[in-house]
C-alpha cells in the first residue's frame, strides 16, 4: 500500500476543458449566420476541446467566415481573429454584396410545343426570387431553380429535370450572372390503375373516386387528391397511391393504389352518466358492404331516463370530387316535464370533404307530436332544405393545442311545399385552441349563436329551435334545460340562441390535463329576452389513445347546484 501514492502520481490526469468565450464583430444581419454556423462558436461546450484544437479553429475561421459570407452574397470579405487570453474576437467588414445582373432561363423538350407554352415560362418566373438587382443568395439561388422546375413537375412534366446550371461570380464587380436550362423531358399520361389489397369491398370503390381517367394528362395535384379522398373513405385503414414509374411506356405510366382494408362489421357500445338525465346506454352497428357494393349501413340506440333515439343510416361510397351522398332515419321520443315528444326524421343528403372542409347539402322531412296530459298539443311537418359548412383546423385531433373548429349551417321550408308553417333558421359555432408561448398550458374558448325566423313558432319543430345547458354548451345545468319556460314549468324551445366559454388546461402529465372554465349562456324567444345563466367549474382532461376524455364539476349560479358529467370529444 506504501506505493500507491507514486503509482497515483504516474496515472495520467483528465484535460480539463477549454474554458473561453468568442465575441462577434459583425452587422446585425450576419451574425446570427455566424453564431449559428462557426466551429468556434459551436465546439465551445465541448469537454474533449484541447489546445491545440483551439489554434487550429483559430486558423481556419476566416476560411469558414468567407464561405458562410458567400451565401449570402459577400465575396469580399475583412474577416480578422484575434485571441486575448480567454476571449476570442472575430471582426468581419463584409463590404459590398454581389448583385444579380444577367439571369437567363431557358426550356428545351417537348414542352416548348405546347400550346401554352409561354403559361410554363410565366410560371416559372414569377417564383423566381433571384431578379435583375437582387443580392446574391445561395438559399435564394437554390429555391430559384426549384421554381423554375415546379410548374412542369406539377402538370405533365413529371420527368422534367434542371439540365445546367451555373452562376458566375466577380467579386471585384460585384456582379454574379445566372443561368439554367430546363429539359422538360416527355409528356406524361395516365395509364391504367392497378389495385392491390382490395379484398373485402369490390374495386369500384376505388377507383370510382379518381379524378383523372386513363390517357389524360398528369397532375400531381390529382394525385394528392387521389390520397386523400381514400384515406378519408371509412372501408380503408392505409392507403398509398403512386406512379409506377418503372412500368412507364410511350409516355403513359400507371397509377398503382394499394390499400389496407377495415374489417366488414363494427360494434360499439358506450356508457355515460351525468347529474339530471342519469346513466345512458349508446350501442352502434356498423356494416361496410351492404348489397356488396360497398355501401355502408349504420343502426345507432341511444337510451336514457327521459330521452331515446334510434338513427338508421345508409351510406354511399365516395365520388370524384370528395362527393358522397347519404340517407338517414331518425326516430326520437322525448319525455320533459311530462310533455311527451315524439319525432320521425328523414333526410337525403349530399356531402363533400375537401382537405379539412366538409359541406352538406341536404332535403329533409320532419314530422312531430307532442302530447301532455294524453292530450295532443302539437302536430307539424316541414320539409326543409338545409346546408351545413364544417372546418376542423386543429393540430391534433388527440392532444389539441392550437388551432380552430368552425361549424356553420342555414336552413330553411321549401316554400309551403310540405310544410304547416314557413320557416328559417341559422346557426354558428366556433371552438378555438391557443397555447402561447408565455402561457403554460392551453386556452380554449368557444362561442355559438342561433336564431330561427317564423311568424308562429308552435309549428316550428322543437329540434329546429333552440335550448342551452349540459356539455359542450352551458354546464352547471342539466342537457337542454335552458329556454323558455312555459306556464306549468315545462321548458320549450326559443327563437334565439347564445352560449359562450372559456376554459384553461393546465398540463400535469403526458396525457392529464386540469381544467378551470366559466360558461354562460340562454335560449329565449327574442335577443331581449335573453337571460343569461352562468356557471363555473374545474375538471380533469384524459388524452385517450381514442380522443379526449372530459370529467366536469360545476356550479350553475341561477339554481345554485353543482352538475358533474362526461364528454368524449373535442369541443364540438
Amino acid at each position: 500500500m506504501r506505493y500507491l501514492p507514486l503509482l497515483l502520481l504516474c496515472l495520467p490526469l483528465p484535460a480539463l476543458a477549454l474554458d473561453y468565450q468568442v465575441e462577434i464583430d459583425a452587422p446585425l444581419l450576419l451574425q446570427p449566420l455566424l453564431e449559428e454556423n462557426l466551429d468556434l462558436v459551436q465546439l465551445r461546450a465541448d469537454d474533449t476541446l484541447q489546445e491545440r484544437d483551439l489554434a487550429a479553429m483559430l486558423e481556419t475561421t476566416p476560411g469558414e467566415v468567407k464561405t458562410l459570407l458567400e451565401t449570402e452574397g459577400y465575396f469580399a470579405p475583412e474577416v480578422r481573429v484575434r485571441r486575448d487570453a480567454n476571449r476570442v474576437r472575430v471582426s468581419v467588414r463584409p463590404g459590398l454584396p454581389v448583385t444579380v445582373t444577367q439571369v437567363t432561363l431557358q426550356y428545351r423538350g417537348a414542352v416548348t410545343q405546347e400550346a401554352d407554352y409561354a403559361r410554363f415560362v410565366a410560371d416559372a418566373e414569377a417564383a423566381w426570387s433571384l431578379p435583375q438587382g437582387a443580392v446574391f443568395r445561395q438559399g435564394d439561388w437554390d429555391d430559384s431553380k426549384k421554381a423554375a422546375l415546379r410548374p412542369l413537375l406539377l402538370e405533365r412534366f413529371p420527368q422534367a429535370r434542371i439540365a445546367a446550371s451555373r452562376a458566375e461570380i466577380d467579386p471585384a464587380s460585384r456582379r454574379a450572372t445566372l443561368s439554367v436550362t430546363i429539359d422538360s423531358g416527355p409528356r406524361i399520361r395516365y395509364g391504367a390503375l392497378q389495385v392491390s389489397g382490395a379484398q373485402r369491398y369490390p374495386e369500384s370503390v376505388i377507383r370510382g373516386q379518381a379524378n383523372f381517367s386513363e390517357g389524360s394528362d398528369f397532375r400531381q395535384q390529382d394525385i394528392l387528391d387521389y390520397q386523400g379522398s381514400l384515406e378519408k373513405d371509412s372501408h380503408y385503414s392505409g392507403v398509398v397511391v403512386a406512379p409506377l414509374w418503372e412500368q412507364l411506356q410511350d409516355g403513359s405510366v400507371p397509377i398503382g393504389v394499394t390499400v389496407s382494408e377495415v374489417q366488414r362489421q363494427k360494434l360499439d357500445l358506450g356508457l355515460n352518466y351525468s347529474t339530471g338525465d342519469g346513466p345512458g346506454v349508446r350501442l352502434g352497428y356498423e356494416h361496410y358492404n351492404l348489397f356488396r357494393r360497398g355501401y355502408t349501413g349504420s343502426v345507432v340506440l341511444d337510451w336514457k331516463r327521459d330521452k331515446q333515439q334510434l338513427d338508421l343510416g345508409l351510406g354511399f361510397p365516395r365520388q370524384v370530387g370528395g362527393y358522397s351522398h347519404a340517407i338517414n332515419l331518425h326516430a326520437s321520443h322525448e319525455d320533459s316535464n311530462g310533455v311527451l315528444t315524439d319525432g320521425r326524421e328523414l333526410g337525403v343528403f349530399r356531402i363533400r370533404q375537401n382537405g379539412n372542409v366538409e359541406s352538406r347539402l341536404g332535403l329533409e322531412y320532419v314530422l312531430e307530436q307532442e302530447h301532455e296530459n294524453n292530450v295532443l298539443t302539437r302536430d307539424s311537418k316541414s320539409l326543409i332544405a338545409s346546408y351545413g359548412w364544417t372546418q376542423r383546423a386543429i393540430d391534433n385531433l388527440l392532444r389539441p393545442s392550437s388551432g380552430y373548429l368552425l361549424e356553420a349551417q342555414v336552413a330553411a321550408t321549401v316554400g309551403d311545399l310540405g310544410s304547416d308553417t314557413r320557416f328559417q333558421r341559422g346557426y354558428v359555432r366556433l371552438a378555438n385552441y391557443w397555447s402561447p408561448n408565455w402561457l403554460r398550458g392551453t386556452l380554449v374558448s368557444r362561442l355559438e349563436g342561433g336564431q330561427v325566423f317564423a311568424a308562429d313558432t308552435t309549428e316550428v319543430p322543437t329540434s329546429r329551435l333552440f335550448k342551452a345547458g349540459g356539455v359542450n354548451s352551458v354546464r352547471g345545468y342539466e342537457y337542454q334545460s335552458l329556454g323558455v319556460e312555459e306556464s306549468d314549468g315545462s321548458i320549450s324551445g326559443g327563437r334565439v340562441l347564445t352560449t359562450a366559454s372559456v376554459e384553461y388546461q393546465y398540463p400535469v402529465t403526458q396525457n392529464w390535463r386540469a381544467a378551470v372554465f366559466v360558461d354562460a349562456g340562454d335560449a329565449a324567444q327574442s335577443w331581449q329576452k335573453l337571460n343569461l345563466a352562468t356557471a363555473y367549474g374545474v375538471g380533469a382532461r384524459w388524452l385517450s389513445p381514442l380522443a379526449p376524455l372530459a370529467f366536469d364539476i360545476a356550479h350553475g349560479n341561477r339554481d345554485k347546484r353543482w352538475r358533474w358529467n362526461l364528454n368524449l370529444g373535442l369541443a364540438f
